[in-house]
């Protein structure tokens, strides 16, 4: 009987050390499978640069781009007929208390911004605060030529101060960035950097490298929302051209492809506006059929503007110019009547802090 219990003891110890010496043994369970990057995504994760116009051109007609006032926003100086040869210039940091100067050569200057600010780099070496000024104001005279003047006076002095260009973000915005970028507004500046889109070779690859505007992209520099000027009053934003579309029910309802259902942005129509019709009345029609709107009632003008940029209203009567008031002291369009007041308070509630 002892015999019986040492033998099946000595069997379950063995069974024992042979599962123990198998489960040490076994591989540990293979990895979960990661999927593979595809040609497309890894083109597409490639850090892009800018090519320049001229490159996005070698595929893509231009039609009338070059018409637009994106295009035209800044033009080479050589677009203009100056009334003398102009050099060199001694200029101070306007963006930095005036404190160090630097001379640049009006004639090299990198183009004009509007028809109005002659805009050049800085060297690196003149420890400027930043690296684009506008460093001439450009002035037509009664002849039709044009005369570069300062764009500033260092405060107490003579001295010519160079003012930083801080429209650039705007005006210019790859201006700086990695590769060749154009300095005014083309296909780069709403498509972003192209040399990913270049350097695909199929067109899974190129839909995957090209970004696609959006009302987004218009927004970031057609800003819509209303703000408060330094007397602390709810104003209406002059400069930038959408004013008060955030209310409009074209936005509010999302019924609509946003900016890119009226306006083009290729080309221009007959009267050189970015509006996908000559008469933006049809335009209306092609959504509200049978109806007859008058765009001159329903979009004011701001007329007050005090940048010139007469544009108009976009919150479709939500906020009517009776609703507003001029003040001639800051020129600002002020909202003042009650509910429309409320209504902005409500939808942007920091401005009613």
């Amino acid at each position: 009987m002892n015999r019986l219990r040492i033998i099946v003891l000595s069997l379950l110890t063995l069974v024992t050390v042979t599962l123990v010496a198998a489960c040490n043994t076994q591989q540990p369970a293979a990895p979960a499978p990661q999927p593979q990057p595809t040609p497309a995504t890894q083109v597409a994760n490639i850090t892009a640069t800018y090519v320049g116009e001229q490159t996005c051109q070698s595929c893509h007609k231009k039609a009338n781009y070059d018409k637009t006032p994106h295009y035209q926003s800044f033009k080479p100086l050589s677009a203009y007929k100056l009334d003398k040869t102009y050099g060199t210039v001694t200029v101070y940091d306007g963006a930095g208390n005036n404190a160090k100067s630097t001379t640049v050569d009006l004639s090299k200057a990198l183009g004009v911004e509007m028809d109005t600010y002659v805009v050049a780099e800085i060297p690196k070496t003149a420890g400027f605060a930043k690296q684009f000024y506008r460093v001439g104001h450009l002035i037509k005279n009664p002849d039709g030529t044009y005369k570069i003047e300062n764009p500033g006076l260092v405060q107490g002095t003579q001295n010519w101060s160079a003012g930083d260009y801080s429209c650039a973000q705007c005006h210019s915005p790859n201006m700086g960035a990695a590769g060749k970028p154009d300095y005014t507004i083309t296909c780069e500046g709403c498509h972003g950097p192209g040399s990913a889109h270049v350097a695909a070779t199929t067109s899974e690859q190129k839909k995957a490298t090209m970004a696609l505007p959006t009302s987004e992209t218009c927004l970031k520099c057609h800003k819509s929302d209303p703000t408060k000027d330094k007397t602390g009053a709810i104003v209406t934003t002059n400069h930038y051209g959408t004013r008060d579309y955030t209310f409009s029910k074209h936005n509010t309802t999302g019924m609509i492809n946003g900016c890119l259902t009226c306006h083009g942005v290729h080309g221009t129509n007959a009267n050189g506006r970015l509006l996908k019709k000559d008469n933006p009345n049809d335009i209306c029609a092609t959504c509200h059929a049978g109806k007859n709107y008058d765009v001159k009632t329903i979009m004011w003008d701001n007329k007050s503007d005090p940048y010139k940029h007469i544009t108009a209203d976009h919150s479709f009567t939500a906020i009517p110019e009776s609703a507003t008031k001029v003040n001639p002291t800051t020129k600002n369009v002020e909202i003042v009547d009650p509910k429309a007041l409320d209504m902005v308070k409500k939808a942007l509630p920091d401005l009613a802090k």
